[in-house]
């Protein structure tokens, strides 16, 4: 019950609006309620007594009491989607803030296709279900309530035969709910399995193709589908066995009741009108009681929903902001990393790195693949914490700053370049929504891109399509790379950030960089030379330590890790040979 508690909470800012469709709601049940009273009166004293006047009078009324409960139910209706809707968005908006808020860690061992099923499908079906079921429920208690009293009234025995089959439809209810649980997880996860397929296989479609392995993907697309279907069959049996058992008991207490009261009738000892009335109330307690057992079946299904989405809600975020975290109006610049150590998964990434950035210099961070390059970019972002040690700008520890605060003054251009699906202007200015399009014009200037974009047909208004696709691996970086320099950060990233460049372009665009690094901190994360030559210092990163430190011309003269990857010193002239590769 804790998850549906839970789930409540999110409805309390809209107390006020629900209780006013409650208030509609009820009131148009009371109304339905008298409807089948009517009926008694009509017959009894109106058709049998032969009184026409009260005929029309009972008629008329039976009439506005029809049309006010229509407009009612259909305010209250209209109302409840609106506030649920709304009140459901606010999990939906908080699930995906919280994602914001990982770690990478978390992104690398989920799959997409389980996120997005959780964000999107299980929140819709607590949406279908509160929009269908939860009003259904209120008004049906009431219903219920007020026709057992009537029933009642009108005749105890009947009653009592009416609902003698009821406990055993609740004890089937409760024999199949753990079933229904069960049973509406897996095909939840099917469905995730599906979409964490679809995401891989659209990435990955290039490779596919080129490998020949159409055939291969469809028949994996088969099998999950099919998985699918045995679970979506499974869930529909299991909910019919739950429904349709106790609807079979329902309707044969109906027919005792026709049976007896019939008998009653002609027997004299109850009215024509009294058993029209009754009969009628009879069928709308098997309303509310089929819909209360339903309600109940779709609580469970929701449970397993709600339970997928607060486990995403509970994923604990690495990184958190300090209630008393101090604001950052401008930097220096300045970065240090003390004794920082790093694991992931019981490895060690970085182990006792030390080094001291200063303001305005230009420092290549380089070392084999999967050194933990990367991870440092992650950690003065903030997008981790370390481990052990410290990192600090300007003198200050980075979990003591506001994040907002922080990543204002850092701009990353990093090796997987995203672009969304907008114009070439709007991903340039994406990280400074404010920025001028004269503004926009030079940073593409200053990565190289200006004349490329003023050749496509709409210029920068070109549409740049999903991932940015309709663009060369190379375009894609140099407008990441205009990205940053928009940006006018104090720190400039760049990871890996020339490497879908080929030699001429990432020379020109080099040259093209210094004058704005001089006014910057610039890290540069790379295996190529034409960025890491120009640095003031180059730092040598292996087995998670710094095992080199110097000029790329002093480090090309030492036997080390620097010279196995770029070769010796005649490697960095023009005239020299290319770098080795990485």
């Amino acid at each position: 019950m804790g998850h549906y508690r839970r789930a409540l909470g999110f409805a309390l800012p809209y107390w006020k609006r629900l209780g006013f469709v409650l208030f509609v709601s009820m009131f148009a049940t009371l109304l339905g309620l008298a409807q089948p009273y009517f009926l008694k009166v009509l017959i009894d004293d109106a058709f049998l007594a032969q009184n026409f006047s009260l005929l029309v009078r009972i008629s008329l009324l039976l009439f506005a009491v029809s049309v006010v409960s229509v407009v009612l139910n259909a305010v209250s209706g209209y109302r409840y989607i609106q506030v649920s809707t709304e009140a459901l968005f606010d999990i939906r908006l908080r699930v995906f803030r919280h994602l914001q808020t990982l770690s990478p860690r978390f992104y690398a061992k989920t799959k997409m296709g389980d996120i997005l099923s959780r964000l999107n499908g299980d929140v819709s079906e607590i949406q279908r279900i509160a929009s269908d079921t939860l009003l259904s429920f209120l008004t049906n208690v009431v219903f219920l309530g007020g026709t057992v009293t009537l029933l009642i009234y009108l005749e105890p025995r009947l009653f009592l035969l009416s609902i003698a089959l009821v406990p055993p439809s609740i004890w089937v209810l409760r024999r199949y709910r753990t079933q229904v649980t069960d049973k509406n997880l897996e095909l939840r996860e099917r469905s995730a399995d599906i979409g964490s397929f679809l995401v891989e296989s659209f990435l990955g479609m290039r490779q596919t193709v080129a490998s020949r392995q159409e055939g291969r993907e469809a028949a994996r697309f088969r099998e999950k589908n099919d998985r699918f279907v045995r679970a979506l069959l499974d869930r529909q049996i299991t909910n019919y066995l739950a429904s349709g058992i106790p609807g079979v008991l329902l309707s044969v207490s109906t027919l005792a009741v026709f049976l007896a009261g019939g008998y009653l009738v002609l027997s004299g000892s109850f009215s024509m009108g009294s058993f029209v009335a009754f009969t009628a109330y009879q069928a709308r307690l098997l309303g509310p009681l089929s819909g209360l057992m339903g309600l109940y079946l779709s609580l469970r299904a929701a449970g397993a929903s709600l339970d997928r989405v607060f486990e995403l809600l509970d994923e604990p975020a690495e990184v958190e902001e300090r209630p008393d975290a101090t604001g950052l109006t401008s930097m220096r610049g300045e970065i240090e990393l003390r004794h920082v150590g790093l694991d992931h998964e019981r490895e060690t990434v970085l182990d006792d790195v030390s080094f001291k950035v200063a303001p305005a210099t230009m420092t290549a961070i380089v070392g084999p693949s999967g050194v933990g390059k990367s991870t440092i970019v992650d950690l003065i972002l903030r997008r981790l914490d370390v481990d052990r040690g410290e990192l600090l700008v300007d003198g200050i520890d980075v979990r003591k700053l506001r994040l907002d605060d922080l990543r204002r003054h850092v701009a990353v251009v990093e090796q997987e370049t995203f672009l969304w699906n907008a114009s070439i202007e709007e991903n340039i200015r994406y990280g400074r929504p404010e920025a001028s399009s004269r503004d926009v014009e030079n940073s593409a200037r200053l990565a190289g891109i200006h004349e490329v974009i003023l050749k496509m047909p709409e210029g920068y208004l070109t549409q740049v399509g999903e991932r940015g696709l309709q663009l060369s691996a190379g375009q894609r970086q140099r407008i990441a790379i205009a990205r940053a320099i928009l940006q006018d950060a104090t720190v400039l990233v760049l990871d890996e950030a020339t490497s879908a460049l080929d030699g001429e372009t990432e020379a020109s665009i080099a040259e093209a960089l210094l004058p704005l690094v001089r006014h910057r901190t610039t890290l540069v994360f790379s295996h190529r030379l034409p960025l890491i030559a120009k640095a003031d210092r180059v730092l040598v990163l292996e087995d998670g330590r710094i095992v080199q430190d110097g000029t790329a011309l002093t480090l090309s003269r030492e036997e080390g890790t620097f010279q196995r990857m770029f070769g010796s010193e005649e490697s960095l002239s023009p005239a020299g040979k290319s770098p080795k590769s990485a």
